[in-house]
């Protein structure tokens, strides 16, 4: 019983120290700030870089489904990936390049 408990807690802590970290805003190289809810024109134009990568699915949001579009960019050594449903961002996450 201790060894399942040690197992779900070490589990519970690698997966904790993967994850991103959420934010509200970004500041790009050349200054520009990309906040929740800027639509994906605005920030494509303010980042003014080609994303590293781009992940598309469909999920459900009450009884409509929308695409979710995941684009991940480097800035500053610092991987943030912008979430964008109906062309506008609603969720930025950052993790930090292994140096």
């Amino acid at each position: 019983m201790k060894l399942r408990h040690a197992l779900m807690l070490s589990l519970f802590i690698s997966s904790s120290v993967i994850a991103g970290t959420s934010t509200n805003t970004v500041r790009t190289i050349s200054g520009q700030l990309i906040s929740i809810g800027d639509s994906y024109a605005d920030m494509s134009t303010r980042i003014a870089q080609s994303p590293i990568s781009m992940h598309t699915y469909e999920k459900k949001e009450g009884k409509t489904t929308v695409t979710v579009s995941n684009y991940i960019y480097e800035i500053d050594q610092i991987y943030y990936t912008f979430t964008v449903i109906e062309n506008h961002i609603r969720h930025i996450e950052w993790t930090r390049k292994d140096l």
